[in-house]
């Protein structure tokens, strides 16, 4: 199996979650308040490989914030 058919049908199991608001709705509060943490941890930090882990954090937070597009989008792509 490729790993592109792979991906498709992870994202497709994603798909009742990303699309329930209250659920969604949840997890962005969630998501807002680890961003909330590692800026902290960035502006605590006294070591620059402290800063860039939390970077590294925020962006992959960033990412699942955009989950739901992710997933609506690999659906449009599978039917259009």
């Amino acid at each position: 199996m490729s790993n592109n058919k792979q991906q498709h049908q992870h994202l497709l199991k994603l798909k009742g979650f990303v699309n329930n608001t209250t659920q969604w709705k949840a997890f962005n509060e969630l998501l807002n308040f680890l961003t909330e943490m590692e800026h902290k941890t960035m502006e605590q930090a006294v070591d620059t490989i402290d800063i860039y882990k939390a970077q590294g954090s925020v962006k992959t937070i960033r990412y699942l914030k955009h989950l739901r597009d992710y997933v609506n989008a690999e659906q449009e792509n599978k039917n259009g």
